[in-house]
């Protein structure tokens, strides 16, 4: 999608997170942006003139997940901010930042970059995120080409390969963010909470669906208490019911946004991801979004 200074927020809102937006030449400003949805991942696409995105505690719900966005520079120079660290990258870089946490990022003349969106947790799935965001990974070292390769391909690739190249990109991610924490001296032992939270994330995924999906169901399946399951997500700053909700409402959205699905009805979306009660759904999108599900529906589409 195209789009001038006017409609830059909500594009990429859409797209990628949300944020506030600057331009240095406002009425000169063009960008575009495409996503491709590919299960639980994403692969953004994105042509900008210069820009600043701010992204501050008030754009990122309390119980949002944790998502890991590695954005691979195509052209142009770009600048990233989390964590006490600045990250400056060129064609060919990457780097990883935290959708749960605020960042900045500047985008300089020429900007062209590939952004892929996965879970942060995982089968063998990173720890200590905080440890590694807007930090420069040189696309000439390590795993980095292959990540690279592997995100270029995912970009032109169609069909079913495509979902299996995105968890096979997901995973590579984890590896190079793993490897490159353990080249640093920075990844300490397993923790076992670690393992709770991503085990608790990978069954919310499978069972969304589901109307008996409840905090306590899922600690009944992981063989913890919920007080326990409770006391573990409050690390990460979440709760298992919010979780569960975040996921649930992510899950409508990409459906309320999908051509496919433009003919079923917004009450058949929300009852599909246990979101059956109209007024609560209403109000948990227009939270997320500013707008009403059918007007989030008709912006999407539009």
């Amino acid at each position: 999608m195209e789009a001038d200074a006017t409609a830059w927020s909500d594009v990429v809102s859409d797209a990628l997170v949300a944020a506030d937006f600057s331009f240095s030449r406002p009425e000169r400003f063009r960008g575009r942006v495409t996503r491709r949805r590919l299960g639980p991942t994403s692969l953004i696409a994105m042509v900008a003139h210069p820009h600043v995105a701010v992204r501050d505690r008030e754009h990122i719900a309390p119980d949002a997940a944790s998502e890991t966005l590695l954005s691979l520079q195509l052209e142009g120079r770009a600048e990233f901010r989390q964590d006490g660290r600045a990250a400056s990258v060129g064609p060919g870089d990457l780097v990883f930042y935290d959708s749960a946490r605020p960042v900045e990022i500047v985008a300089g003349p020429g900007y062209r970059s590939l952004c892929f969106r996965f879970p942060t947790a995982g089968p063998g799935g990173h720890r200590r995120p905080a440890e590694l965001t807007a930090t420069t990974l040189r696309g000439a070292h390590g795993l980095a080409p292959a990540v690279a390769g592997l995100l270029t391909g995912l970009d032109s690739s169609t069909g079913g390969r495509a979902g299996v190249a995105a968890q096979q990109a997901a995973e590579l991610a984890r590896t190079l963010f793993d490897d490159e924490l353990a080249r640093r001296g920075l990844l300490g032992p397993d923790d076992p909470h670690d393992a709770l939270r991503t085990a608790f994330d990978e069954h919310v995924e499978a069972h969304l669906a589901e109307d008996d999906l409840t905090p306590r169901s899922a600690a009944a399946a992981l063989f913890v208490s919920p007080r326990h399951l409770h006391a573990v997500l409050a690390e990460d700053g979440r709760t298992p019911a919010g979780t569960i909700r975040a996921r649930r409402l992510d899950r409508c959205l990409a459906d309320l946004a999908d051509p496919a699905a433009a003919a079923t009805p917004v009450s058949a979306i929300a009852r599909r991801w246990g979101l059956g009660n109209a007024t609560r759904f209403g109000q948990l999108v227009r939270a997320r979004t500013g707008r009403t599900p059918t007007a989030y529906r008709r912006a999407m589409l539009r």
